[in-house]
């Protein structure tokens, strides 16, 4: 699967076979399983009704199979359109596709450069602004080397105190902003002057650690959760 940062547009592989979606056609499926009509769903997305027909005359000639089935009503009514089991699959995939880059829309840039190696350990030390993160070993990066490490938000967790674990990527900072996001409590917290990571909690965990502006607090996660970019 493959994505455009442009625009919700991705290659799905369904089977043997391959499409390209974006949001809107993706609508179009969604409401016509949603209202089991074709004219409606086209109402809805604002897509003209012969475009609709023709996005789907597409679909099913990439997929060698039928997505949508349209049974023609009488004189008394009783027609209507719904999806078929291959238009249920590319709504489900396209839909797990959104997932995932919702999820990862505000992930943590960070640029630094490696310090130095351990290859009997399987590690790399990496300096953030004198910050120091522990990395495992990646075979085409080496010393010197500068690099972006992405970190999603929803992969650190706060501490009020550092704790006895495997994790070492423990570092101390303050939290300088606080607002909910997607249902979390979605803070800002300053590690230097220059290095400032988002991090996602539930609002039970922002309660049980009293957690409020200006508070001190520890971050950690795991170097195995850290994707690393050779700059």
């Amino acid at each position: 699967m493959s994505s455009s940062s442009d625009s919700p547009e991705c290659q799905l592989h369904i089977g043997n076979k391959s499409i390209i979606l974006d949001y809107k056609k993706y609508l179009l499926l969604k409401y016509i399983k949603e209202y089991g009509s074709i004219t409606r769903a086209s109402k809805k997305t604002g897509i003209p009704y012969r475009t609709a027909l023709k996005y789907i005359e597409t679909i099913e000639n990439q997929l060698d199979s039928k997505i949508v089935a349209t049974k023609r009503g009488g004189a008394g009514g009783g027609g209507g359109s719904k999806l078929t089991n291959m238009g249920k699959m590319v709504t489900k995939e396209y839909a797990k596709f959104n997932s995932i880059i919702k999820k990862h829309s505000d992930l943590n840039e960070l640029e630094g450069r490696v310090l130095n190696i351990d290859r009997d350990g399987r590690v790399m030390n990496v300096d953030l602004d004198e910050k120091t993160i522990v990395l495992p070993i990646i075979e085409d990066i080496k010393v010197g080397d500068e690099v972006l490490l992405l970190i999603s938000p929803e992969e650190i967790f706060i501490m009020l105190k550092p704790q006895e674990s495997s994790v070492r990527n423990i570092f101390e900072g303050k939290i300088i902003e606080m607002g909910f996001q997607n249902e979390m409590v979605r803070l800002r917290i300053s590690l230097t002057e220059r290095i400032s990571l988002l991090a996602d909690i539930t609002e039970f965990s922002r309660e049980e650690l009293n957690l409020t502006l200006g508070k001190n607090v520890f971050i950690g996660f795991k170097a195995a959760s850290v994707p690393v970019i050779k700059l």
